[in-house]
């Protein structure tokens, strides 16, 4: 009786704990999301320079590249964004008047319900109200710098402490078949998630060309939202890519069929070839999962939350497909 009573205390102390550290324990996870996403280039550069000069050089990089991108890119999507405040409501409007779709649209009240979207988009990604805004963005900052020094010292020393860990295993041949199985899960794993993040940018890219020819407005952010969409096999491109075909169809009922084809067309393409090329190489998922998990991280903790959500259980599948170690 003592030790139940002493078990449960144990329990509610440790689950006290985990709920107050969810923002560290949230940091860890990206931090070691980044750095094994990072691995393969460090193994390659350090077959030409040390270990610790290769980890700088390709964690300068990959914080130059994101830098870069984001310059670029975060002021044409914000003033893209403040465009498409502006004529999104007009189109749905229209759509609702005259539009091919004009009675489902009524019914669904597309207007006001495209209005109250954009109209708090801006306020979403700012953090709320201003003073929440300066609150979030200094939790942000906080949030990058942790996260960022975490996944270079993960870089530094994670193959260690992973060694360290496997030798905790005394008996050799169970050590030996432990690692075996840990490392084909880690490559399984990010591969998939290097294969996944690649055609989602593929798909924004190619999102954001296709919105562009049609004079769709907004499409670098567009293109965004398909990216985020694509991540879910099967039907992300295509779900993502219905608020360009809506907006096309507010102008032209013959742009919006035109891009509806192109985007079941590169979904057809992606999920035929470039799908089955990342999942011969790595781990099926499946859109069942991607979407389960992906949803649930999203609730809990917005977008990085589905990301990481969709890491580990990618890393999860991989792990029960691999044949338990034997004698383990």
């Amino acid at each position: 009786m003592i030790l139940a009573v002493a078990m449960f205390g144990a329990t509610l102390a440790v689950l006290r704990v985990l709920a107050a550290a969810q923002r560290v324990v949230g940091w860890i996870l990206v931090a070691a999301a980044i750095a094994g996403l990072l691995h393969p280039l460090v193994t390659r550069v350090e077959r030409r320079l040390p270990h610790g000069l290769a980890v700088a050089v390709v964690f300068a990089a990959a914080v130059g590249c994101v830098g870069v991108i984001a310059y670029g890119t975060v002021d044409g999507i914000v003033r893209e964004m403040r465009h498409l405040q502006e004529v999104a409501p007009r189109e749905a409007a229209r759509l609702e008047r005259d539009g091919p779709f004009r009675e489902a649209a009524h019914d669904a009240h597309l207007a006001d319900r495209v209005e109250e979207l954009v109209r708090d988009v801006p306020e979403r990604l700012r953090g709320g109200t201003p003073a929440e805004a300066v609150r979030a963005a200094a939790t942000r900052a906080v949030a990058f710098l942790a996260t960022g020094i975490l996944a270079l010292f993960l870089l530094l020393h994670g193959p260690r402490m992973a060694r360290a860990g496997a030798a905790q295993i005394r008996d050799e041949r169970r050590r030996e078949r432990v690692e075996r199985v840990a490392m084909a899960v880690f490559h399984r794993g990010f591969g998939y998630a290097r294969g996944a993040i690649a055609m989602a940018a593929l798909a924004g890219l190619t999102a954001y060309a296709l919105a562009s020819a049609a004079d769709v407005p907004g499409p670098a952010p567009l293109g965004l939202w398909v990216a985020l969409w694509d991540l879910v096999p099967v039907v992300g491109a295509v779900l993502g890519a219905l608020p360009i075909v809506l907006l096309a169809a507010a102008v032209s009922t013959g742009k919006a069929v035109g891009l509806a084809v192109a985007f079941v067309a590169y979904q057809a393409a992606e999920t035929l070839f470039l799908q089955r090329w990342v999942e011969r190489r790595s781990v099926r998922v499946g859109p069942f999962l991607t979407v389960a998990v992906g949803v649930v991280g999203l609730e809990g903790y917005g977008i990085g939350g589905a990301l990481v959500a969709l890491l580990a259980v990618t890393l999860a599948v991989a792990a029960l497909e691999e044949p338990a170690p034997e004698g383990s």
